[in-house]
């Protein structure tokens, strides 16, 4: 187990297909083709383009946050940005990897992630 693993709270999924989508807003404005790259029952990491990330920066609470999955709750999160990678000055293409923390999610929605996450990583 490597350090960073050991620094988690919750065990990470990583998505490497569409059966897996997201939804959020960022002032007001639906993010056009977010890609979500891995989840926890603690939050999400997505790849955004870089000009969906032009207004963000971390410690934005984002407060319709939707994964998008069968075997997930469809609800409204709310999310902290944790992290921000790939957002630098003068760079206007690419995309950007932004690091969400779940903020006052519930126990039980919490843990149907959870459970879902622990499924995913024991069929892999």
């Amino acid at each position: 187990m490597s350090s960073q693993q050991e620094k988690r709270k919750y065990p990470r999924l990583s998505i490497s297909d569409r059966e897996y989508g997201i939804r959020l807003r960022v002032n007001g404005s639906l993010v056009q083709d977010p890609r979500l790259v891995n989840l926890s029952a603690g939050g999400c990491g997505l790849e955004i383009q870089m000009a969906e990330a032009r207004h963000l920066e971390v410690g934005d609470l984002l407060e319709s946050v939707f994964l998008d999955h069968s075997d997930l709750p469809f609800l409204p999160l709310s999310a902290t940005v944790v992290r921000l990678l790939g957002k630098v000055a003068g760079k206007t293409g690419g995309y950007v990897l932004l690091g969400l923390e779940f903020q006052e999610i519930t126990p039980f929605v919490r843990e149907l992630i959870a459970d879902h996450v622990a499924e995913r990583l024991r069929q892999e």
